[in-house]
């Protein structure tokens, strides 16, 4: 199985499934991550590059890839959907975490709209919750009671931006904690990540279906920076 996340910014991945994505590495899924632009209108690239680097070490994914679009100025252009699909088809994702259509955020929007589009032949598509996610309405959630302070911690490497109150470690239990009261289910779940389903697809077997491989390839006209951890 392989997860592919994709995020606007340094940190957008991890506040959304940064405890979903450690408990899938746990568990032998090959999670890989893209990140979109460098966050330079919130600090340093230098430094928030190094940040996303040592939280993608601590998840345990198999590479991250830090592309070059302009922060804060990301739109739904064929390029941006190209760029997403070259991921898609690179990791041969089974199922994609991205932002969600309604969004504060334009960055995040067109990147909601761009992952749609460029994931069509992906059978499994899940938007997560950011701060500036407006109008999320959650179906799925996925249990993170053992390894919420874990995320926490990784929200904690991202030092250049510790003055964000969302970004404080009662911020992201608080919604956890919320989240999971929402779900009504076992009092023993006491944190929980919430998704929108954008789609998803089960067999017989009631398992997720595995993604299409196509053949075909794009190569991306962009300056890329690939990590392989």
């Amino acid at each position: 199985m392989n997860i592919l996340a994709i995020g606007a910014h340094p940190d957008d991945i991890e506040l959304g499934c940064g405890g979903s994505l450690l408990k899938a590495a746990r568990n032998g899924v090959n999670v890989f991550m893209y990140i979109v632009t460098r966050g330079s209108s919130a600090g340093s690239v230098v430094k928030r590059s190094n940040e996303i680097i040592s939280s993608a070490k601590y998840i345990g994914a198999k590479a991250l890839w830090i592309d070059d679009y302009e922060d804060s100025a990301v739109y739904l252009t064929k390029e941006l959907i190209n760029s997403i699909e070259f991921f898609i088809r690179k990791t041969q994702a089974d199922i994609i975490y991205t932002h969600p259509k309604s969004d504060n955020h334009h960055d995040h929007r067109a990147i909601g709209e761009a992952t749609i589009e460029a994931g069509r032949f992906t059978p499994n598509i899940l938007a997560y919750e950011n701060p500036s996610t407006k109008n999320f309405l959650p179906v799925l959630y996925s249990d993170i009671s053992d390894v919420i302070f874990e995320k926490i911690r990784l929200i904690e490497l991202y030092g250049s931006q510790n003055s964000k109150a969302f970004l404080s470690s009662n911020s992201v239990k608080a919604l956890a904690e919320y989240r999971a009261i929402q779900t009504r289910l076992d009092p023993n779940i006491t944190q929980v990540e919430a998704f929108e389903v954008v789609k998803m697809m089960i067999n017989n077997a009631y398992t997720l279906v595995p993604t299409r491989r196509p053949s075909a390839d794009l190569t991306p006209s962009r300056n890329i920076i690939e990590f392989i951890l």
